[in-house]
This record gives C-alpha cells, structure tokens and sequence, in this order.
C-alpha cells in the first residue's frame, strides 16, 4: 500500500518531467533519432563443426536458456504409395521413445527439465529442435541426439499413430479453409509436385516399421544437418559439445541436393467446389499465377508492389478498396513472397458473402490494372519502403536465435551474404517508374487460376446490386471434391 501511495505521488512530477522535454501535442508529430543498424557477420557466426557440420552460434547471456535447431537439408524421398511416410517417421521419432527410454520416461524426463524438444518434416526439409536451460544443455544433447540417432520406432506407438492419421483424413473435405489450401495447391503446382502427393488411407495402412526405420538411416544423420543455436553458452564450450553428439554417427554418402522443379502449367480459369453446409454463407477465394524466387533480379521490386497492391494490411490498395469501402471482405490479400526452394505463387485471396465473390474478384482485378497502368504515388512508395527498411532487422535477426537460424536456412537454401547486405539498399533506389514496370512483367490478370470453396450455387447467383458473374474471370468449371481417404473423385 505504501508503495502504491509513493508511486501516486510521484506521478504529478513525472508528468512535470516530461512535460518539460516538450511532449508533442499529437503522436504522429513524435520523432525518434535515427539508430544505424548493422547486419551481423555471417562468416563470424559460422564454424564447420569435425565432419564438415555446418554450425552458426550466437552467444548470448541475456537468459540462462540455450535454443538450438538442426535443419535436415535432404530427407529420403517417399516411394510411390508410401505417401505418409516422412511425417509418420518424424512423428513417431519424436513420440515414440529412444532405446534406453520409453515414450513415458521420455516425456516426463523433458518435464522435469522444462525442456522442449520438436520434429517436423517439409516438404523441402526437416528441422529438430531444442530448447533447455543453460545448466541442463549437456542433458538435453544428449536426449535430442538419441532421438535423432536412436529412436525406438515402436511398431505398437506406429500402429496408433497411423490410426490418428487416417481419422484426421476422414475431416478433409469439413473445412472450407482446407479444401481452399489443397485444391489451390494441386491446381497451381499439378499433383505429381512433392507438396500434392498426400496420403490416403491405403498409403498409411500399408507402411511399416521396416520402412520407417529406412527412412529414419537415410535421412536423419550429420552430412544432412545444418546447426544454429543461441543462448546462454560459450562458443568453443559448444563447439565441443556439438561434435561429441556428431562423432562416430555413421552415414551413407551425400548426394547432390536437389529442390522439387515446378514443370506444372498454371490453366486460367475459374475452378469451383461446392461444399453444403446450412453455416457455408461465404465463399473462399484464391487467385494464382506463376512466381519468382528469390534469385530474380526484381525480386524487391515485386515485393514492394505488392506491399501496395494487398500486402501492406490496412494500408493495401485492396484492403482499403473491398473492406474499408465497399465492405465486402473482413480479410482481403495478395502475396508475391520469393520461393527459397522454388518459386512461389502470385496469390490473391479473400472471403467474401456468396453473392458478392464474383463482385470483389472483380474489385481486386481492377486494382491489379491501376497498378499497371499508372506509378504509384510517392507516398505510398515511401510509406513502403519504409516498412521494409525500418523493419529489416525484425524480418530477419530480431533475436539472436533468429539470427543464427536466418543464416542457417540461408546456407540450406543458397542464399548469398549479399542479399541482406544490400537489402535495405536495393529497397531504398527503388522508384515509382520501377514499381510500375515490375507490376506490368509480373502481374498477369489474364493468367490467373480461380479457386472458389463454397456454395456454389449462391455464389454464380451473385448479387443484382452489384453485377459481376464468375465467367467474368474465365471459363468455369465445377469440380467435385474427392474422397478424403482415397482422394479419388467422382
């Protein structure tokens, strides 16, 4: 209480104190001195663990924790009908106990330590993960390194995860949102790319424990493996560490790494999925062209135009066009993030009432010609560059493990040093004439494939008050949605 009475007091001469630096009348006329930033030294970062590991390592004392993340830059490919394997192996590495623990005192021993320890697989990588205090590094190595090198791969733990799986199947078609994802996928990228080939239920049912354990041999061991960590160590203190856990692991040979190519063509239309429901009353809508990565020399451009176009929030030309004045959408979007492993999707993508779909489709097409046709004014292009620049450093090196995994995936994915030395720099040159033709080379109306998830029949209606029909956007064609254990359509 008398704490809460001093801090009272002291109020009215704080107030007194600020008041005399001049507090501006209104926020936006607040000004803060400028703060140079330095992009952290890679090479500094960078050591080659025994056995050629690369590792980056961050110390940092700040707290007494240590986060660490091995990303697998190759996994073994899944067999034709084996579709479900990577993910079940990962899963039952992580969950199914080690030999000389059982899932149980697995658990509970990661408890105890208030550690937490993941495994996740990509569909162009796998990354395990590691987060523990300080005082407990050496325990919490050693666990993770027998998870990776010796999991149980109970056959009784495989049995019931097969069984969760294929019961998560049965809701593939429940959602609106997921039917959305996976159409969009399969129409941009066809299904023989690696992120379609999903599993059914024959695929899981007939996997076993032989194969998971093949898997686990092939992929997960220290030629695949790239190191980041920070925390509460010493550089040469983890270096030892770290190549203790590597040492006498046993590998087949490495082989050149090669990302998924993209050799589907994107068709132009409208493909449309009904999905019944008395709660469907809108519909879901993603738009798509073929992309860049991030080699592409107008790379920053594209992103800035579409920061403008429907990438910057509220701030977006679309946002500002279908919500905040017509009202026809909570969330309306677009996307041109450079593909690190290939290229990526121009997306536009928004939920609309049923009868006003066609109406906003047509609104966000409409801000795609503006863009095209005439610059964009220098406060939008500054209001852009800004946040790029400005929020550079939170994009990528926020934290010191965020750090030392931006330049771990940057070695996984061949990113050069350069790209964030001179990012802020490329950003800053840009004009509005530059703008204006990134949008006319890399935004193609004509070219767009329209996925639409709803009930389709009030959509096509559409609404007298606002005339747009969906063969506006291109030929239409209904598709049925498959069978979400076999994946086989009508």
């Amino acid at each position: 209480m008398k704490k809460a009475r001093s801090l009272f007091l002291l109020l009215p001469l704080l107030a007194a104190s600020c008041a005399g630096e001049g507090i501006p009348p209104h926020p936006d006329a607040l000004r803060f001195r400028e703060r140079p930033y330095t992009v952290p030294d890679r090479a500094a970062l960078r050591t080659e663990l025994a056995g050629g590991i690369p590792a980056y390592l961050v110390e940092d004392p700040t707290l007494p924790l240590v986060d660490l993340q091995i990303l697998v830059r190759r996994t073994a490919e899944e067999p034709p009908g084996k579709e479900g394997l990577a993910a079940l192996t990962a899963e039952l590495m992580r969950t199914g106990g080690t030999a000389t623990r059982t899932p149980e005192a697995l658990d509970e021993e990661l408890e105890f330590l208030a550690a937490e320890i993941g495994l996740s697989i990509a569909d162009t990588h796998a990354t395990a993960s590691l987060s523990v205090l300080a005082k407990d590094l050496d325990r919490g190595l050693e666990i993770l390194g027998e998870i990776l090198r010796a999991p149980a791969l109970r056959a009784e733990k495989l049995e019931v995860l097969k069984a969760q799986m294929i019961e998560g199947m049965r809701g593939r078609n429940d959602s609106t949102a997921a039917i959305e994802a996976r159409e969009a996928n399969l129409i941009f990228y066809g299904p023989d790319f690696p992120l379609n080939r999903l599993p059914t239920k024959a695929s899981v049912e007939s996997l076993t424990r032989e194969e998971a354990a093949s898997f686990h041999a092939r992929s997960f061991h220290p030629a695949n493996f790239i190191v980041a960590a920070a925390g509460a160590f010493r550089r040469e203190e983890m270096i030892r560490r770290l190549e203790a856990l590597f040492r006498d692991w046993p590998h087949p040979p490495c082989r050149p790494l090669e990302w998924p190519r993209i050799t589907h063509e994107i068709r132009p239309g409208v493909y449309c999925f009904h999905k019944e429901g008395r709660n469907i009353t809108q519909g879901r809508v993603t738009a798509g062209h073929a992309g860049i990565d991030f080699r592409h020399p107008d790379v920053h451009a594209i992103r800035v135009a579409n920061y403008i176009l429907g990438g910057g929030g509220f701030s977006s030309r679309m946002v500002q066009r279908v919500r905040a004045e017509e009202g026809l959408a909570y969330d309306v979007h677009s996307s041109y993030s450079p593909g690190l492993a290939y290229p990526n999707p121009f997306r536009i993508e928004f939920q609309s009432g049923s009868a006003t779909c066609a109406y906003a489709a047509r609104l966000c097409l409409e801000e795609i010609a503006r863009l095209r046709r005439e610059e964009v004014s220098p406060k939008e292009l500054e209001e852009a560059k800004r946040f790029f620049i400005e929020g550079f450093p939170g994009f990528f090196f926020a934290t010191p493990f965020q750090t030392a995994s931006t330049y771990a995936a940057a070695e996984l994915f061949g990113i050069p040093p350069e790209y964030y030395l001179t990012y802020r720099e490329r950003i800053a040159r840009l004009t509005p004439a530059d703008i204006l033709r990134a949008a006319r080379e890399h935004l193609h109306p004509e070219r767009l494939a329209w996925v639409v998830v709803g009930d389709i029949p009030a959509i096509k209606k559409g609404d007298p008050a606002r005339p747009a029909a969906l063969e506006d956007l291109g030929p239409v064609s209904d598709i049925p949605l498959p069978d979400p254990l076999t994946l086989r359509r009508p």
